[in-house]
């Protein structure tokens, strides 16, 4: 039997500027809560432009962000692509796109009201 594939992809714009966003990703005590569910690896660090991991738990495969600017601000991409993993719900892709969207939506209202 194969494993469920996992493929989530989301962008959403902040007004802000890449630096600021990047630097969100550097407190590893908060991607933790964000991904609780994911045991990640960095793979790739892109400085400005984001950052890569492959990820086991949940989902097993890799895990992107990518800064991308935009205007007078960034498109924040999210990517995620690999497998259902072991015990994983089967609605595990569903549950990380929530989480996410809750995250990023978070630090946009934060962020953007900081350069108010």
């Amino acid at each position: 039997m194969t494993a469920a594939r996992v493929d989530i992809v989301d962008d959403t714009y902040l007004r802000v500027a890449p630096a600021v966003v990047r630097g969100w990703f550097d407190d590893d005590e908060r991607l933790t809560r964000l991904w609780p569910h994911l045991h990640r690896t960095l793979v790739r660090d892109r400085g400005v432009k984001g950052l890569r991991w492959t990820v086991d738990g949940a989902v097993v495969g890799e895990m992107e962000v990518w800064i991308e600017p935009w205007w007078d601000g960034v498109i924040l991409h999210h990517y995620v692509r690999g497998t259902r993993g072991r015990g994983a719900p089967a609605d595990v892709a569903r549950r990380h796109q929530l989480r996410w969207k809750r995250a990023v939506h978070a630090l946009k209202d934060r962020l953007e009201e900081a350069t108010l």
